[in-house]
């Protein structure tokens, strides 16, 4: 995929120049929020599951992208259950890296 067809964020048209990153952390912030949503689990239930105290745990309920690194929201959505990985494309290589398997 070329840069023109890369969707477009709020972040890319603030000109941010960590746009991408940005992204990418809202993207896992919003799964990981959902997910303790889509489970109804309290923040309690949530911290624990995810050894995160509740200054943390609200913070990720109410996607405050400032509190968390990449790293970190991968490692919560393992946590959760599910694989993470990083897709590779572009210049004819294309490949996945397995960070995180499911528990």
């Amino acid at each position: 995929m070329d840069a023109a067809a890369e969707p477009r964020s709020a972040f890319h048209e603030l000109g941010l120049p960590d746009a991408n990153e940005l992204q990418v952390k809202a993207d896992l912030l919003r799964f990981v929020a959902g997910e303790i949503r889509r489970r109804g689990l309290t923040q309690k239930d949530a911290g624990e599951l995810l050894d995160l105290d509740q200054p943390n745990v609200s913070a990720l309920v109410n996607e405050k992208l400032g509190r968390f690194s990449v790293q970190k929201l991968m490692a919560l959505v393992g946590r959760l259950g599910f694989a993470v990985s990083i897709h590779v494309e572009g210049s004819g290589v294309a490949f996945d890296v397995p960070l995180r398997r499911a528990a």
